[in-house]
């Protein structure tokens, strides 16, 4: 006898449907599953098995050797029907099962014990099953074994499709944060072009560009899709992109850093501290003139190597300013470099001022 349909058929097909098990390639914990079930349960066959609309697909199995069978065939498509757990001590005097020839052939499943798997709206998905060859009862033991496990299969596809659930908001947000970022940054830059007082002007441009570069850190880590080291070259190269479009005319900048992968911790670190550096020399290395800013960073196992030069005005005196953190921005480098476990040094002899950190970190994946 084929499998009626469930009341509610359309709600549960969606609702299966919503945990994107169907198709999935086996994996060892939900194999391991139908294995315990079989050796409690002392039963040649075990199945975790979903009710598609015209199949019965199997996620795991142990001794079927199949990863689906028609629906008409389906003992589950009844069992789904019946309640929480369904056991047949003989299928042939079942009148649902006795015309089956899974279970009139030879040999036949003559027993079935099911504990069905529902969805978090209660409706019926499939079951945790055991069939033998010949007529038995579970133990109270076995019987709640089979419960357990399946319980544990829920709490497991319950678990991935919630992470799922947060991973594509958290996609969502991180793509209108990405947004919003850029349209801050172009709305500072477009109100720097056209304001007339200097002071206000650089004090937009910095905004500008410190807006930019947490803008181009964010969307290194947007497209890393799980991945949880960040390509300094790629994130850097934006950076250097938007920021040489905020330095004033006749200031060039050239970043160059080596290849390597590090965390998003580092990475936002070495962001502001080049930032700084760079939005430091725009306002006070070059006065009216042309200029150049350079950048070379380099992080390789475990060792970090930060230079940031201008070829600017910058003389003794600046360094020691500098190195005392009596500006803004020297301070903001001073509090990042401590965190990283390094300590900034500051040079200039009147053709320049050279930002050097090197050291030791942590990790590169911190």
């Amino acid at each position: 006898m084929k499998p009626a349909l469930h009341p509610l058929e359309d709600d549960r097909l969606r609702e299966l449907r919503r945990y994107g098990i169907l198709d999935s390639d086996k994996e060892r914990e939900f194999d391991e599953l139908v294995e315990i079930a079989s050796e409690i349960c002392e039963a040649p066959v075990s199945v975790i098995n979903f009710i598609d609309d015209s199949r019965q697909w199997f996620k795991a199995e142990v001794g079927l050797g199949v990863r689906s069978t028609p629906l008409e065939t389906s003992l589950c498509g009844h069992a789904i029907l019946q309640g929480d757990y369904v056991e047949i001590p003989d299928t042939l005097d079942d009148a649902r099962m006795a015309d089956n020839p899974l279970c009139t052939g030879d040999p036949g499943f003559r027993f079935y014990a099911g504990s069905v798997l529902k969805g978090a709206n209660g409706l019926p998905l499939g079951t945790l099953c055991v069939l033998d060859h010949k007529p038995r009862e579970l133990s109270e033991h076995q019987r709640r074994v089979l419960r357990v496990l399946s319980r544990h299969i829920m709490r497991e596809l319950d678990l991935r499709l919630a992470l799922d659930q947060e991973q594509t908001l958290r996609r969502e947000v991180d793509l209108r944060v990405k947004n919003s970022l850029a349209s801050i940054g172009a709305l500072l830059s477009m109100k720097a072009r056209r304001e007339t007082d200097l002071a206000v002007r650089r004090a937009l441009v910095d905004a500008s560009g410190r807006i930019r570069s947490l803008s181009a850190l964010h969307a290194e880590l947007h497209e890393l899709d799980g991945n949880d080291l960040i390509g300094l070259k790629s994130l850097f190269k934006r950076i250097e992109t938007d920021l040489q479009q905020l330095l004033p005319e006749g200031i060039d900048l050239a970043i160059d850093v080596n290849d390597d992968r590090v965390g998003p911790k580092l990475a936002n670190s070495l962001v502001l501290i080049v930032n700084e550096f760079i939005a430091n020399s725009a306002k006070h290395a070059f006065g009216s003139g042309h200029g150049s800013i350079t950048v070379d960073i380099g992080v390789s196992s475990g060792r970090l190597t930060l230079v940031c030069r201008d070829d600017g005005t910058a003389g003794v005196a600046e360094a020691e300013r500098a190195a005392t953190g009596k500006g803004l921005g020297t301070r903001i480098i001073q509090s990042i470099a401590s965190t990283m476990g390094v300590m900034p040094q500051w040079k200039a002899s009147g053709i320049g001022m050279e930002l050097r950190m090197a050291g030791t970190i942590a990790s590169t994946a911190s």
